[in-house]
């Protein structure tokens, strides 16, 4: 029996079984004796479970710096009152924030879930969201905007929000990010709010798709220009004696300068321009998201309804992205967010009880060193990084130069015209001229590109997406053609698939030849932490550590949340390890 039926069974019983007690005798005088019957148990709450994901948060990362962090932190709470903890090893090639998110909540890989990309090319070559829905609008707390909202349309499988509604259609189901593609697999198709920052609003919003207004109690972080409040002073080190003692290298780690932000302590958010765009590398952003979450928590408690809060927190990833995981930056970001996340738990224990509520923790993607560091710090390193770190000299591709390579390949193969879209990362985009070649003219064009694209510094291999295999091969399979098939789906994604060399990767465009990217087959890029704390934490507390000796797949989120709500896991999820029910 799952947990969700037992509770509701439970209830029933509770309220039938009084009922059909016999009544108090009269004594001899007449008169009912003074009862000693206890009064009925008070029906069990329904489940309130909490996914938790932190954005970039690479395994190894998770191992060397956790154990650094004060006890009474997020981190090590969560830990101690783990049910089970593992690394999570995705098993595809493009370790990014839409597939991890999209995988995390629903079982599926890339190739399954139709979600391939974190962004998209239009016509001319523009850069849209890939959850861009011209049949929706951006909602935001002051109505409807005229600009395309987001949408969940190129899922194609199914969520546990989803599995959790379809068992409990009034079921409460809730979820927040800094990014659109961090919120909305969280929330499902049918979400009773879904909510993400919004730079041109400095607001979070929501879409048509899910509403037609934001929701009353969240006012206060949906009213235009919400996030000012968040920006009042400058990011500087929350402890500056912790962050020395880390033992930080001085000089050039790859930091970049985010729309002047400066690329060193202290930041000036005052001197930033846009300030909103600014402000999500900033832990400042992480504390407005874990406020709402805090304000969506109280209001879960005034319901007795099955619920599941999705909270994706941003900021760490586009604190390595701009300054790169090694960098000062990162280091106070990881302080300043377990703090956060101590007393965001705290009040949970508060709102819920300590036995009223279930976490998930885990995240979407790893990421390697900057260049930099990648080259400093492991040269001359004699025992093999389980993560894949090496010495090597990392090269930065960026997307203009492929674009610019793939059309002076195509042009050379098919003649003038306008043959590509450009580089969109993992993948260079045709144009649809392209793709309306003869066969013959095409298979010629595509030929020429892979050729030139392959020989470029820091690309490893070039895989046309027409030549992926449609069936990819068990998920056992880890060699890299595995792993790039279940990244790719035809008529999804991009033209050409690039697999970038150990520590190289294709640039964001978030500060060019600066900072770090991700969204490789390489292990630092797709081996993550995964934390269960159930209802019920064990009696006695768990080792502030990891546990590096158990390795799942990306299933076990989706199928561990599912147990905790007490439903049927996602059909793509079916098979994943459950973490922190069996284990205590």
């Amino acid at each position: 029996m799952t947990a969700g039926r037992a509770w509701i069974l439970f209830a029933a019983l509770a309220a039938g079984c009084g009922g059909q007690s016999p009544g108090p005798r009269a004594s001899a005088g007449g008169a009912p004796p003074a009862s000693t019957a206890r009064p009925p148990a008070a029906a069990p709450r329904p489940p309130v479970v909490v996914a938790l994901v932190v954005d970039q948060l690479a395994a190894w990362q998770a191992i060397e710096r956790w154990p650094t962090l004060p006890a009474s932190g997020g981190f090590a709470k969560l830990i101690r009152e783990s049910g089970a903890s593992a690394i999570l090893r995705y098993p595809y090639a493009h370790n990014a924030t839409a597939m991890g998110h999209s995988s995390l909540f629903t079982g599926a890989v890339p190739h399954d879930s139709g979600i391939v990309a974190n962004g998209k090319l239009a016509g001319q070559g523009q850069y849209l969201s890939f959850f861009s829905d011209d049949a929706t609008k951006v909602v935001t707390g002051g109505g409807v905007a005229e600009r395309a909202g987001s949408s969940l349309r190129a899922l194609l499988v199914p969520t546990v929000a989803d599995a959790l509604r379809e068992a409990h259609p009034d079921a409460l189901v809730m979820a927040f990010s800094m990014k659109d593609r961090g919120a909305l697999f969280g929330g499902g198709k049918q979400p009773d709010a879904v909510l993400w920052f919004d730079a041109k609003a400095d607001a979070f919003v929501t879409s048509t798709a899910f509403a037609t207004s934001t929701p009353a109690w969240a006012s206060a972080f949906t009213e235009i220009g919400a996030g000012a409040r968040y920006r009042t002073k400058p990011w500087s080190p929350l402890d500056p004696r912790w962050l020395e003692a880390r033992h930080l290298e001085g000089g050039d780690l790859g930091q970049g300068d985010f729309h002047h932000l400066g690329a060193t302590f202290p930041h000036d958010l005052e001197k930033a321009d846009p300030a909103p765009k600014a402000f999500i590398a900033t832990p400042f952003a992480d504390a407005m998201l874990l406020d709402l979450a805090t304000r969506a928590a109280d209001e879960a408690a005034k319901m007795n309804r099955p619920t599941l809060l999705a909270v994706s927190l941003s900021s760490t990833d586009y604190v390595g992205h701009v300054f790169g995981p090694d960098a000062p930056e990162a280091w106070d970001q990881m302080l300043r967010l377990d703090a956060l996340l101590g007393r965001f738990l705290d009040h949970l224990d508060a709102t819920f009880g300590k036995d009223g509520y279930a976490v998930v923790l885990s995240s979407d993607h790893g990421v390697p060193p900057t260049p930099e560091v990648m080259k400093a710090r492991f040269c001359g390193q004699t025992t093999a990084d389980p993560f894949e770190r090496r010495c090597t000299t990392p090269v930065r591709l960026f997307e203009n130069e492929l674009g610019k390579t793939a059309q002076a390949a195509a042009e050379r193969a098919a003649g003038k015209g306008s043959w590509v879209l450009g580089g969109n990362e993992p993948y260079v985009e045709l144009s649809q001229a392209a793709r309306d070649l003869p066969p013959k003219k095409r298979d010629a064009l595509i030929d020429a590109v892979a050729k030139a694209l392959d020989d470029l510094p820091g690309v490893l291999r070039v895989y046309p997406a027409l030549r992926v295999p449609e069936v990819c091969p068990p998920l056992a399979d880890e060699s890299l053609d595995a792993l790039v098939c279940r990244s790719v789906r035809r008529g999804a994604s991009g033209d050409f698939f690039l697999v970038m060399e150990q520590g190289s990767f294709i640039d964001t465009n978030y500060v060019e030849g600066d900072g770090v990217n991700h969204g490789t087959h390489w292990l630092f890029d797709r081996t993550v932490p995964i934390v269960s704390r159930p209802a019920r934490a064990p009696a006695k507390g768990r080792s502030g550590a990891l546990d590096t000796g158990r390795t799942v797949d990306h299933r076990a989120y989706a199928a561990t949340l599912a147990a905790l709500l007490g439903v049927d896991p996602p059909a793509a999820a079916r098979g994943g390890a459950v973490l922190g029910l069996a284990e205590r």
